[in-house]
């Protein structure tokens, strides 16, 4: 793990891309502190452990530009393709914290970010939101208002549907302040409707300018809670059909026999499971809360289908289920992948029927291939999503036990990294305020549940924060 603080006056700091998982997540969480703390960051061996390609793609490059723009930073190797890249942070560190003095830093209320490709909108959000939280209280609206345009179900990134059934409202429940791209900041009053204090309100909280309002996020805090119902949602095409030719012109669609499928492999696999997992069904619940076969006795919790939109093309198939908890969490898993066959396309009938026997049979074949495919796509989701949801860690190797003390969080392994910064930056914001009541010492987090880019995440935060 070769890298190296420098002891200079500047404090600059040194990463060696290739540590852990090795990449593009390293830089848009070292570029992204970097710019919160003013402290100058050089990465080398960019994406070095990535098969194919090395150095940075349009979406961290995107990142980097953007993050540079907003905060009057100087980026040197921001190119495409650039296994090595310097960001230099023009406005100074506060005097009395970890984070940058805000009396000189400008922001402006609204940012309109258009990718020149379908790179994933939230690998770029996710460089730019803990930067905006600190200083979008400088902004004179009382939010920072982000659009980007861009992918939002891209390979390798968290999807639109995730962030915004997953990531949203756990942050909410964490204490930091609720998005929908509206970005409300640390630095003013808001609500969990999302609306403002009035407007003398805002005025103090700016003129205030606080040092640092990070909260404390310590996850073991958290009870993981029962899970009390889940939402499907499904993404996918509404061809071919199954049993199309039938009398009456009728047939399951590809998406629907998703999302029949993913109903019953859930049933089947959530009764498999320890029934102290899910909370007990309320004998109150208005009867037409569900649809009737979402409210089945044989389920523990009620399911339901949350969204079900068609795609134009095989290849774009999505499938996300999401556990809503007692305790307020949701823990959510999702796939992203293709059913095989070529691009959809409407049966053409010119009156030719001299190969129509042999076209219709290879036309049932490729079904069947495109069906098969799709059910082995809700297989491989619900397998992933059951790992979440019990009291067991999904990353854990069978011959790894956990602490006597220690328990798994109350987030999903994906959400979990996506926590790691706000918890360095808690940390740091608070360090040697004499907090006594924040942690439990005799309560340790399962850590089995880290995934490799959890870890990266709390390496770099280790790097750029010191803690």
């Amino acid at each position: 793990m070769a890298a190296s603080r420098s002891t200079s006056k500047s404090n600059h700091v040194y990463l060696n891309g290739r540590t852990l998982e090795g990449g593009g997540q390293l830089v848009r969480i070292a570029v992204g502190l970097s710019a919160l703390t003013g402290r100058p960051v050089s990465i080398d061996h960019v994406r070095g452990n990535r098969e194919g390609k090395k150095g940075l793609k349009r979406s961290h490059a995107a990142a980097v530009k953007l993050l540079a723009e907003i905060s009057g930073s100087k980026v040197s190797g921001g190119e495409v393709g650039s296994q090595s890249l310097n960001f230099f942070p023009q406005s100074t560190r506060s005097k009395s914290g970890p984070l940058l003095d805000l009396s000189h830093v400008t922001v402006k209320s609204e940012y309109d970010i258009k990718l020149t490709t379908a790179g994933a909108i939230f690998l770029v959000f996710q460089a730019l939101y803990p930067y905006l939280l600190h200083v979008g209280s400088q902004a004179t609206a009382h939010f920072v208002k982000v659009t980007i345009t861009g992918g939002t179900n891209a390979s390798y990134s968290p999807s639109y549907d995730y962030a915004a059934q997953v990531i949203v409202p756990n942050f909410a429940t964490l204490g930091l302040p609720p998005f929908t791209f509206l970005i409300h900041t640390l630095g003013s009053r808001y609500n969990l409707d999302g609306e403002n204090q009035p407007e003398e309100s805002s005025e103090r909280d700016r003129a205030a300018k606080p040092v640092c309002s990070f909260p404390r996020i310590n996850l073991m805090d958290h009870k993981r809670g029962k899970v009390t119902q889940i939402d499907i949602t499904v993404l996918a095409p509404d061809q071919p059909t199954l049993n199309a030719n039938a009398e009456d012109g009728g047939g399951s669609t590809v998406r629907q026999f998703i999302e029949q499928f993913t109903q019953h492999t859930l049933r089947r696999e959530m009764r498999k499971l320890d029934p102290s997992i899910f909370a007990k069904r309320s004998t109150s619940r208005p009867a037409e809360e569900d649809a009737p076969e979402t409210s089945s006795k044989d389920t523990p919790v009620p399911t339901k289908i949350h969204t079900s939109e068609a795609t134009n093309h095989r290849s774009h198939v999505y499938v996300l289920l999401v556990a809503h908890t007692s305790s307020g969490f949701r823990i959510g898993h999702d796939i992203l992948g293709g059913i095989g066959g070529d691009r959809l396309s409407k049966p053409k009938n010119k009156g030719k029927q001299k190969h129509q026997q042999a076209q219709d049979a290879r036309h049932d074949s490729q079904n069947e291939i495109v069906f098969s495919a799709a059910g082995h796509l809700v297989r491989r989701c619900v397998e992933g999503f059951i790992g979440e949801i019990s009291d067991k860690s999904p990353n854990a190797q069978p011959d790894q036990k956990p602490a006597s003390t220690a328990k798994r969080a109350c987030l999903d392994s994906y959400m979990r990294d996506q926590v790691v910064v706000f918890e360095a930056l808690g940390k740091a914001c608070h360090a040697g305020g004499g907090d006594t009541d924040a942690t439990d010492t005799e309560t340790l987090e399962d850590e089995r549940g880290w995934t490799l880019h959890t870890k990266t995440a709390q390496w770099v935060c280790r790097q750029m924060l010191d803690v």
